[in-house]
């Protein structure tokens, strides 16, 4: 019995100690591809997300690219998922109405690579179209932050000023 009870001490100790501990992801070094991989996949998420949501206006897609607490600050405005959600319901019926669909395009600006975390600073350039006519352009000055979640990056936050003319 005695032996037993050691053995599961042991294994207890054991386990415990392998176990892989969420802060150990800040202790691993990455190499430059590696850093650069993960900076391209996050601005690849960016633009992604945007055609997905502010594009396409489907709602149904912010789960894939946003973090269950993202926020999005905007010109004095607080935005999350459900706000979100709910705006791209009336966007969605307005666009199909009008017939006028987004265009986006991107400069990239700086990245910072903190190994669970990425932040990137961007301009974020909307234009949008009805058949051959520009309706409209916007310039944004945009931050996000993205995190790794399950092994994909997900914005968890952004911040975006509007750029008048």
């Amino acid at each position: 019995m005695k032996k037993l009870f050691i053995i599961i001490i042991i294994s207890v100790f054991y386990s415990c100690n392998n176990r892989t501990n969420p802060d150990s992801i800040n202790n691993i070094e990455l190499n430059e591809s590696q850093k650069q991989a993960d900076i391209d996949s996050v601005k690849g998420l960016i633009s992604k997300s945007f055609q997905d949501i502010w594009s396409d206006l489907d709602s149904t897609k912010i789960k894939n690219h946003h973090t269950n607490d993202f926020l999005l600050l905007e010109n004095g405005v607080v935005w999350n998922n459900d706000s979100i959600s709910n705006y791209m319901i009336k966007a969605r019926i307005r666009a199909d109405k009008q017939q006028f669909h987004r265009i986006n395009r991107f400069n990239f600006l700086k990245t910072v690579h903190n190994k669970s975390t990425i932040w990137v600073a961007y301009d974020n350039f909307g234009t949008w179209i009805k058949e051959n006519d520009t309706l409209q352009t916007a310039h944004w000055l945009e931050s996000a932050v993205a995190i790794k979640e399950d092994g994909k990056w997900k914005i968890q936050q952004l911040h975006s000023t509007y750029v008048g003319k």
